[in-house]
């Protein structure tokens, strides 16, 4: 007769960028979080099955847009590249209820959470919070990958370049004498100064934040380090975006 070891059972938190405390008042039940309508568990690893690596774990971060839809993947902390590779692969086949703002679907960031052991398929999963550091201990003390927040890099990284906010100017989405829009902004920066994952927390158009968002992806930022070695950084600042008044639509880049 086999054993199955226990699962241990599923804990759900998310980290919604603060639009979703936004404005509750008098209706806080219509503001939800992000949970998981279908999940299939990841396996261990093969890779570590050979190289003798007897546990593991990995955090990714991904979009889960109105329709519940998952995208852009980022690993942002592991001990080995394989269960990084592993829970982003799976992740894909999960689905996803969007998370909701005054009753209405709305796009926002998740942060999942994922413990290895060759002998169960799962220890411990979560959509985390990142103000709640899942440090690890003990045999997590190891990795070869861990975002830093601001406060932990050597320095503060400075924006190296960025495009501008481009608005048509029949879009009637701002008046036309406008030259700037306020956006506090979430966002990762790469080892290379690439900005992913960015997502308006609070800005004073909301009817831009899509371009805005869109826009932030095109910016570029000194490298992140941390006690001298490139990392990935996770920022929360607030900018004015320059307005480039067009006449047509500019063509999506490649």
């Amino acid at each position: 007769m086999t054993l199955k070891a226990p699962r241990i059972p599923l804990v759900l938190s998310i980290f919604l960028l603060s639009q979703l405390l936004g404005n509750a008042v008098g209706k806080p039940e219509a503001n939800t979080a992000v949970s998981i309508k279908r999940q299939i568990e990841p396996r261990y690893p093969g890779w570590a099955y050979t190289h003798g690596v007897s546990s593991g774990y990995a955090k990714i971060a991904f979009y889960v847009d109105e329709n519940g839809i998952a995208s852009d993947f980022l690993p942002i902390e592991y001990t080995y590249e394989a269960f990084a590779d592993e829970l982003m692969s799976t992740i894909k086949k999960w689905d996803f209820i969007p998370a909701t703002q005054n009753g209405a679907p709305v796009k926002s960031v998740c942060h999942a959470y994922w413990e290895f052991r060759p002998d169960r398929a799962i220890e411990t999963n979560a959509l985390f919070d990142t103000s709640k550091r899942m440090d690890g201990n003990g045999k997590n003390a190891f990795r070869t990958l861990k975002y830093r927040e601001d406060d932990e890099l050597d320095s503060r990284i400075g924006m190296t370049a960025f495009p501008g906010l481009a608005i048509t100017r029949d879009s009637s989405l701002l008046d036309l004498d406008r030259q700037t829009v306020r956006a506090h902004v979430s966002f990762f920066v790469d080892q290379r100064g690439k900005v992913v994952l960015p997502h308006i927390v609070d800005t004073t158009d909301p009817q831009v934040s899509d371009q805005l968002e869109q826009a932030f992806k095109q910016a570029a930022f000194a490298l992140p380090t941390y006690k001298g070695e490139p990392t990935i950084a996770l920022i929360e600042r607030t900018y004015d975006f320059p307005i480039l008044w067009v006449d047509e639509e500019l063509p999506q880049s490649l």
